[in-house]
């Protein structure tokens, strides 16, 4: 089970909206670290807390809420940052975007639109930083099949194997365990290899 999503509520007025940290608080894989702080205790909660998501009230003190946005960000580029507003102008949407706000959600929010906000802010930073991981092995495996002369690791030629069941269809995969097969002279496990190739080979 993954980890719960932590997240900070902020906002420069008394009278937060209670259906905003209703809707948090009521998520089992969401909890919430602070809700209706000030964004001038928004900045110190989230040096102290590093939440995974910052929801920033931009309705009051607006040019107050981008400059709490910024140092926040400033601090921790890895939190994901929420402006919620009733104001759908185009002008105060580009603003929020250009500070680091992920997404700007206009009031009045429909059921669950903030939670389902917040996971998917997450799932695609976590889906992106599985992407960089692959990217990596990957490019570990290219150096090592063009760039030196030596027998290509095992974990190397497993990690290629994996990439080829989890996606049978993906050429470069392919081709990439083919020369690998071919540098350490496995012939048994090369032959069928390029045979597959062959007839999936573009006309």
């Amino acid at each position: 089970m993954d980890e719960q999503i932590t997240v900070l509520l902020a906002s420069d007025h008394s009278s937060e909206p209670e259906a905003l940290r209703r809707q948090v608080s009521a998520a089992p894989d969401l909890r919430l670290v602070a809700s209706g702080a000030s964004f001038r205790e928004a900045i110190n909660l989230a040096a102290l807390h590093q939440p995974d998501v910052v929801v920033l009230d931009y309705d009051t003190h607006t040019a107050t809420a981008t400059d709490t946005a910024r140092t926040i960000l400033k601090e921790n580029a890895a939190i994901q940052l929420v402006m919620v507003s009733a104001d759908n102008d185009a002008s105060a949407i580009r603003d929020a975007m250009r500070v680091g706000a992920r997404d700007y959600l206009i009031r009045p929010l429909a059921e669950n639109e903030l939670t389902d906000t917040i996971r998917w802010l997450i799932r695609e930073r976590r889906d992106y930083a599985r992407m960089q991981a692959f990217v990596g092995q990957l490019r570990r495996a290219y150096e090592a099949l063009f760039y030196d002369d030596k027998p290509i690791p095992q974990n190397v030629i497993a990690f290629l194997e994996e990439r080829m069941r989890a996606t049978p269809d993906d050429r470069l995969v392919l081709e990439t365990l083919a020369v690998a097969y071919a540098r350490n002279r496995e012939w048994k496990q090369l032959t069928p290899l390029v045979t597959r190739l062959a007839d999936t080979s573009p006309a």
